[in-house]
């Protein structure tokens, strides 16, 4: 079991849970680079994603080895 793989999940996890919940410092485009292009709904569902993909290929890296 690496450790890596363990503050993947996390990472995830975190991700996860701040897309559901809306938080700003996550969510808020506000300043980021290219703002114009996604809105808030758009980096949730973003966030969300890459959070399910990381839980994913941890659990797989886990089980793998």
């Amino acid at each position: 079991m690496s450790k890596w793989d363990i503050v993947a999940a996390a990472f995830g996890l975190l991700l996860i849970v701040g897309s559901v919940r809306n938080w700003n410092w996550l969510c808020d485009p506000t300043g980021a680079p290219y703002a114009y292009l996604f809105g808030r709904g758009a980096r949730r569902v973003i966030f969300l994603l890459l959070g399910v993909v990381l839980i994913i290929v941890s659990l797989w890296s886990l089980a793998l080895g």
